[in-house]
């Protein structure tokens, strides 16, 4: 079996998966934070503050996913869909 060279990725690409990694991860969280919080059971601080552990978790998550896939596009869907979901999750469990 022969071994493929390959280049190393450009600058713009890896400033690419950065900025997902980065702006992405941040959106997740900040989604994930009041979405979780809307929807977790129990008294509302409780909520807040699991719904918050839970988000540092995931912007770590999410940072570390965006350097998996091998095109741009993908990093993305990767760092933006579920920003999709908590957003969604946000608006049906909301406490007011």
């Amino acid at each position: 079996m022969a071994l493929v060279k390959q280049s190393p990725p450009s600058r713009k690409a890896v400033l690419n998966r950065i900025a997902a990694g980065l702006g992405g991860g941040y959106a997740v969280a900040a989604l994930a934070a009041s979405g979780l919080a809307a929807l977790l059971p129990g008294p509302a601080v409780e909520a807040a503050v699991t719904a918050h552990l839970l988000a540092y978790l995931l912007f770590v998550l999410v940072a570390l996913a965006v350097f998996m896939p091998r095109r741009g596009a993908t990093a993305w869907a990767i760092a933006l869909l579920p920003c999709a979901l908590f957003l969604l999750a946000g608006w049906l469990g909301s406490r007011g």
